[in-house]
């Protein structure tokens, strides 16, 4: 794979299967702003960074490019907390009107993040001066996996809660509650494979160098029945009940709170 050879290999295949389908997803959640439904930034943000990742490994095929693998490296370390804020805003959605958690539930997640987001930073910086092994994992790589498995497993009990309260609310946020029980077994596997390699270091379960096979199973194929799950819950929610301040919604770092989920 990615040898400038001009052959299209099986992780390649794979890359063009992610093109087409997270360019959908992509115009999927265009149609949730336009139309004014929750996710569009987060489904939206999450199939763009797979589209660029995915095109940077096209591009390798004719051009073993150090730009090229560095874009692929990029975009593979970035997402997954973008699904994880998706299944919040639905958790949110769902309090809006049942009012089942006190708001600081939604800011415990953002705290943990502007934690990873400077370990993330750290680890960046690490591995730019490494001159060999820079695809092993780090302390840094390791501390930041392990705070995004915390993150799940917070999310996970959260929706636990919300699960045992779900008398509370009407049929349209049971649907929402059972597509986020839904997609949480599939985040699961997508969290699980980085957490392997974290703790292994065995090259097989890299995202850029690794097995194509394990990636198509424990990456490519869980985050697009994410992904699905998701689409399918927005559009069981009638458009328009979210506030106008939602089309302000942005990731976290460039200036999102999680108390706008609530609004």
């Amino acid at each position: 794979m990615g040898t400038g050879d001009g052959q299209i290999h099986y992780r390649d295949a794979i890359a063009l299967a992610q093109v087409v389908l997270f360019a959908a997803s992509f115009f999927v959640g265009y149609y949730f702003r336009w139309t004014r439904r929750i996710c569009w930034f987060t489904l939206g943000g999450f199939s763009l960074i797979r589209c660029v990742g995915a095109g940077c490994m096209l591009g390798t095929i004719n051009r073993d490019s150090s730009g090229l693998w560095a874009g692929v490296f990029v975009c593979e370390s970035l997402g997954v907390l973008l699904l994880i804020f998706a299944l919040f805003e639905m958790l949110g959605r769902i309090d809006k009107s049942a009012h089942v958690v006190p708001k600081r539930i939604f800011w415990i997640p953002q705290i943990l993040t502007w934690i990873d987001i400077g370990i993330s930073i750290g680890g960046f910086v690490t591995v730019t001066k490494k001159e060999h092994g820079r695809l092993l994992p780090t302390p840094w790589s390791r501390a930041g996996i392990a705070i995004l498995f915390l993150i799940y497993l917070y999310t996970l009990g959260v929706w636990v809660y919300f699960w045992m309260q779900r008398r509370r609310y009407d049929a349209e946020d049971y649907t929402l509650a059972i597509c986020v029980g839904f997609g949480l077994p599939f985040l699961f596997i997508r969290v699980l494979y980085s957490l392997i390699f974290v703790i292994t270091a065995d090259m097989m379960w890299n995202a850029v160098k690794g097995s194509p096979t394990a990636y198509l199973l424990m990456t490519m194929l869980p985050e697009m029945a994410f992904v699905a799950v998701c689409c399918f819950a927005v559009l069981k929610t009638p458009p328009g009940t979210v506030e106008a301040s939602s089309a302000k919604y942005q990731l976290q770092g460039e200036g999102q709170t999680w108390p706008a989920v609530r609004r």
